[in-house]
């Protein structure tokens, strides 16, 4: 039985070519039995693939004891086998809370930004333990949270640097292979809690499938791999979607009205997924894409989920994240820039001979001659006023914005640079008319925002 166990995973690996002679191989040691049997096979096949393996092991501090047992057990197997570790500590509470993720969701994202910084360290590929169970419960949970094609695709075998070899076996394989050779191993006590949706789908609804089919782990994991590999092929047709009608931003996504008529629903919709996805880690789900259907008026907005909003504008559709925008002002002096709201707003002093206008406004040049060098740019208030350049009496910003068809949600976080009680500057817009540079202009302000 042991030997059987072993020649399913010696040839999957040789089948999916996860392991080449020489390679640095990362194993992340949780210290259960999944992560243990992962390090027992490559110690025992480590002369085959000539291999050198490196063990990492990251302590949540989620479970009291347990977890100070687990870091000891892992500590002593690897002193014991003679195996390089690497101990990484995690906030993981403190994740969850700053960016509004759920325990599981911040682990795991720790968890996989630690391994790749530590991977380039050692030029190493990154071994997971995650068997064809794991594969059943990800197809499930994805399936019902309505991730689409990618998500019922299960867990990818190899993906970057990252190498699955255990997707060819069981848990129940990896339990009797572990019980046969008395290697031991720890439990997670939190894997008998239902209330996460991971550990209900393990623990009541799995067990449910395998009375009618006892094999429903093997017939998910073929399934989930053809989707697979038809998903690799809609990956070429998706991205090029995305190069055809997306539009990435530093803090927005915007896609052209065209994709819409152009485009069949279910290929723009996993363009969307996708392009939101590596924008912002977020997984769009059925019920984000019906309210996208009722968008259907210029200035419209829907409030999607994770605090990423729609807005039909004039042309496309644009997402971003709501931000939780304070109220601030912040000073400039000529040579100095500052970051506000995702901008970075510069000024500074130029010879007037060096005046060069461009046609972004990105960039202006104002006179200086009446202006002290204290300067401030903040957010635009109901009831500002200035005096647009080509006019000659003031107006409201809330009606310059309008007229310059500025989207509602832009318009709310428009900057502008302020000089005592004088707005310069309607930042990336328009200069005041009294600031403009004249014959007799003797001192010159460059203003820049990128």
């Amino acid at each position: 039985m042991i030997k059987k166990i072993e020649e399913k995973v010696i040839n999957f690996i040789k089948e999916q070519k996860l392991v080449n002679e020489g390679d640095n191989l990362l194993i992340a040691l949780s210290g259960g039995p999944d992560s243990v049997f992962a390090l027992s096979f490559f110690l025992k096949y480590s002369r085959k693939y000539k291999c050198r393996l490196h063990a990492v092991h990251f302590d949540h501090h989620l479970r009291g004891k347990e977890s100070d047992r687990d870091r000891e057990f892992v500590i002593s197997i690897c002193d014991k086998l003679k195996i390089p570790l690497t101990i990484i500590d995690l906030d993981v509470k403190e994740q969850a809370k700053k960016n509004k993720l759920s325990v599981e969701e911040a682990a795991r994202n720790l968890r996989y930004e630690e391994l790749s910084r530590l991977s380039k360290e050692l030029s190493a590929k990154i071994v997971t333990a995650h068997n064809k169970d794991d594969n059943t419960e990800t197809v499930l949970l994805n399936l019902i949270s309505g991730t689409g094609l990618k998500g019922i695709s299960g867990i990818p075998v190899k993906r970057d640097n990252i190498i699955r070899p255990l997707l060819a076996l069981t848990k129940e394989e990896i339990l009797s292979y572990l019980n046969d050779r008395n290697i031991d191993f720890k439990i997670d006590s939190t894997n008998i809690q239902n209330e996460f949706r991971r550990n209900f789908i393990r623990n009541k609804i799995i067990p449910l499938f395998k009375e009618i089919n006892p094999s429903a782990d093997d017939a998910v994991f073929r399934t989930s791999k053809t989707i697979e590999k038809y998903f690799d092929y809609l990956e070429k047709e998706i991205n090029k979607v995305i190069n055809s009608f997306f539009i990435v931003k530093q803090n927005k996504l915007s896609i052209k009205s065209t994709a819409f008529k152009k485009v069949e629903d279910v290929l723009l919709n996993d363009a969307i997924r996708k392009a939101v996805r590596e924008k912002w880690k977020i997984e769009l789900e059925y019920s984000d894409f019906k309210l996208l259907e009722n968008l259907n008026q210029t200035g419209k907005m829907i409030e999607l989920k994770k605090q990423l909003i729609a807005v039909r504008q004039r042309g496309y559709i644009t997402f971003l994240k709501r931000e939780k925008v304070r109220d601030c002002s912040i000073e400039l002096m000529p040579g100095k820039s500052v970051k506000i709201f995702g901008h970075t707003v510069g000024i500074a002093s130029v010879d007037k001979t060096k005046v060069s206008y461009q046609k972004s406004r990105k960039v202006e040049y104002i006179s200086g001659d009446n202006l002290s060098e204290n300067f401030v740019v903040r957010k635009w208030k109901p009831g500002d006023k200035f005096v647009p350049l080509g006019m000659k009496q003031p107006k409201k910003i809330s009606d310059f914005l309008t007229d310059s068809r500025v989207a509602p949600l832009e318009r709310n976080n428009q900057l502008v640079i302020t000089n005592g009680n004088y707005i310069i500057w309607v930042v990336g817009l328009r200069i005041d008319e009294r600031f403009k540079i004249t014959t007799n202009t003797r001192k010159v302000f460059k203003l820049w925002m990128k």
